[in-house]
């Protein structure tokens, strides 16, 4: 190990320990159900109060680290007799996070919610005017942030040194709920937006730090469990900044160091920031890459070292990175192309052993019929949520839509 990396390393361990006290200072939120006992099972988690199906698509799912029995997911519902404005709003559970101030819902569509480990802030975007008592000046794309607890909204993304955010869009809360990464272009003087870039929110004083690199444009960021950390795509590649020390790390590169021969996208971070899931074309990142498509890969920031992570057969592809924030278990969708098993299915893999079962099974515990996409697990892989329309994976799905699914593995094992 590099010096650097061993540097990395005790940094990490310090900054887990502070972690640590973070976490045990939220612990007095409500906790997360446990899962259910016996084999996997799975359940629609996009239902109204009465637990009946939604007529409209469901998507845009996000599990918090520790609250995995409720996602957050973005439906034009109505979830509840009060959602009459029929747009697209977000939920966490039955609860309506992006609701209008002061009651009611928003004037506008909202998605992409984001909770943090016990999902007391969460994150989501909406374009309407009314979610906070200083209404917002047009219908532009804003990040908002929801205390559960108390129900105070702040807006992440109102501006950066004293320019105003054009839009923003893509939130991702920490597990300790003190930090937010997004993406965000900033308003130019003739009032065009500029270059898209990810920055970091700090929800308790309002403070706004650039987290990319200020020449280039970058999106889809991922967040540590401390904030520390913040990964994104840009250029076709995957970064993680350290945002203590400032430094970046490119974590798409070729075996030996070179330049990687395809784009890389997806970037899913583990808790201590220390492992990085992400997707790309690329061939020469590790050795046995021949499957000429799409793969998942896992980068050891501390060692230096990738894997690739196989689909079902030689000629699967793999992709969607959900990587858990133990950093040991692994969503991803894989399809053969051309081949019979040629449908999108979410898996889950532990890493540390290769185990591998399919998330997205139907009732005879098959394939399922109708893409399945977008997985998002939880803390230590006993439960995954993803999204489908396939209607053979529950009982008495009939309404031919996406609904948002979860899926409850025994103590994070294969049945």
């Amino acid at each position: 190990m590099s010096k650097a990396n061993t540097a990395r390393a005790a940094a990490r361990t310090a900054a887990g320990t502070l972690l640590a006290a973070a976490l045990a200072a939220t612990a007095a939120a409500p906790a997360h159900a446990d899962p259910a006992p016996g084999g996997p099972t799975t359940a629609r988690a996009s239902v109204d109060r009465n637990g009946a199906q939604l007529h409209v698509p469901s998507y845009g799912q996000d599990l918090s680290a520790g609250f995995a029995a409720r996602p957050t997911f973005t439906t034009a519902g109505p979830v509840w007799e009060g959602d009459t404005n029929g747009l697209a709003d977000v939920y966490f559970g039955d609860s309506a996070i992006s609701s209008g101030y002061p009651r009611g819902m928003g004037n506008g569509p909202s998605h992409g919610g984001a909770p943090c480990t016990n999902g007391r802030m969460t994150a989501f975007v909406s374009k309407a005017t009314n979610i906070t008592s200083t209404p917002v000046p047009d219908d532009r794309r804003t990040v908002y942030v929801r205390n559960r607890a108390v129900g105070k909204v702040s807006r992440a993304s109102q501006s950066f040194e004293g320019t105003p955010f054009a839009w923003a869009d893509r939130p991702q809360v920490s597990d300790d709920c003190m930090w937010v990464s997004f993406t965000g272009a900033l308003e130019g003087p003739d009032g065009t937006a500029g270059r898209p870039r990810v920055y970091r929110y700090r929800i308790y004083d309002g403070t706004v730090r650039l987290a990319s690199e200020p020449s280039a444009p970058a999106d889809h960021s991922s967040i540590s469990a401390d904030g520390r950390h913040v990964a994104y795509e840009s250029g076709g590649h995957v970064y993680v900044r350290d945002l203590d020390t400032g430094t970046l790390e490119k974590a798409s590169v070729a075996r030996g160091g070179g330049p990687a021969n395809g784009r890389s996208s997806g970037a899913s971070l583990s808790g201590d920031g220390r492992h990085l899931a992400f997707d790309s074309t690329a061939s020469n990142l590790t050795a046995g890459d021949r499957n000429g498509g799409v793969n998942v890969f896992v980068r050891d920031l501390d060692q230096g070292t990738t894997r690739l992570v196989r689909g079902e057969t030689k000629r699967a592809t793999t992709y969607d990175a959900a990587l858990g924030a133990d950093g040991t278990h692994l969503a991803y969708v894989s399809a053969v192309r051309g081949g019979a098993a040629r449908v999108p299915a979410v898996f889950l893999r532990e890493l540390a052993t290769g185990k591998t079962q399919l998330i997205s099974a139907d009732l005879d515990g098959g394939r399922n019929d109708l893409p399945a996409r977008h997985p998002s697990v939880n803390d230590d892989g006993s439960v995954v949520a993803f999204d489908t329309a396939s209607p053979d994976l529950v009982t008495g799905d009939t309404n031919r839509v996406s609904d948002v699914f979860l899926r409850t593995v025994k103590d994070g094992q294969s049945a």
